[in-house]
């Protein structure tokens, strides 16, 4: 493995602890054991290390959510939109902090590796039917589940809510 990605190891370990707020080369440098400036040497500055975290964050949610069994039709396809709601906030509450980085600001699409978000997508658009061009039900289903998932990580819901019959509600309404 290469010092650019062990730095970024640490930094995604980093941002989980300290805090998108709180994340910075700063702190990236303390934990490495190195001067700020040694950095640069790997990343062009703070936007780069967030963008190569973004990236990475993109190629895991595509991983985990191109590795769900697809069903065909009817029930099946319920199913499979289950399976990625699951997936989905699983991958978002087991990195809460990336996920906020990744989803909480403007994109700069332009400096992550062509496809990176559009890879996360394409389960989503397969199961819909439909392409990058035309995924308004693949863009809904995004959104529904980023808000949830984004309500749950800020501790919004109320004590006892049932936040599992909220991602159900979701599933059954879209599949219709």
């Amino acid at each position: 493995m290469s010092r650019r990605e062990d730095l970024l190891d640490l930094a995604a370990d980093l941002l989980e602890t300290e805090g998108v707020e709180a994340f910075g080369i700063g702190v990236l440098a303390r934990a490495a054991g190195v001067r700020p400036p040694s950095l640069y040497k790997h990343f062009s500055g703070r936007e780069d290390i967030e963008n190569a975290l973004i990236a990475r964050g993109f190629a895991t949610f595509a991983t985990a959510l191109s590795t769900v069994p697809q069903s065909g039709e009817g029930d099946g396809r319920s199913a499979t939109l289950a399976a990625y709601a699951r997936a989905y906030r699983e991958q978002a509450l087991a990195r809460p902090q990336l996920y906020r980085l990744m989803t909480g600001r403007p994109l700069d699409r332009a400096a992550l590796p062509p496809g990176a978000e559009d890879a996360a997508m394409a389960p989503l658009l397969r199961l819909f039917g439909e392409d990058l061009e035309h995924r308004d039900r693949a863009r809904a289903a995004w959104a529904w589940a980023h808000g949830l998932v984004s309500l749950e990580i800020a501790g919004r819901f109320p004590p006892g809510a049932d936040i599992e019959a909220a991602w159900q509600v979701m599933v059954e309404t879209l599949m219709r």
